[in-house]
């Protein structure tokens, strides 16, 4: 349940990141750097987080098929 809380949180981070990379390429502001800042920081941490979800289900199911003697 954990990993699919994971997955989605994740889902979710990239996606507020890619818009807010996208918000503050797309229109000069002075808050662009913040704002760029902040959607490279919420990509950077989706592709983290989904990352360690895909190892850690990946050796939870190399564990469980040698439990299993397959």
């Amino acid at each position: 349940m954990l990993g699919n809380f994971a997955i989605a949180a994740s889902s979710i981070c990239l996606l507020l990141g890619a818009v807010l990379l996208y918000v503050g390429v797309s229109k000069p502001d002075t808050n662009e750097n913040l704002t760029v800042l902040g959607g490279a920081a919420l990509l950077s941490l989706g592709l983290i987080t989904i990352c360690l979800a895909v190892k850690n289900k990946w050796v939870w199911r190399q564990n469980y098929k040698k439990y299993r003697g397959e």
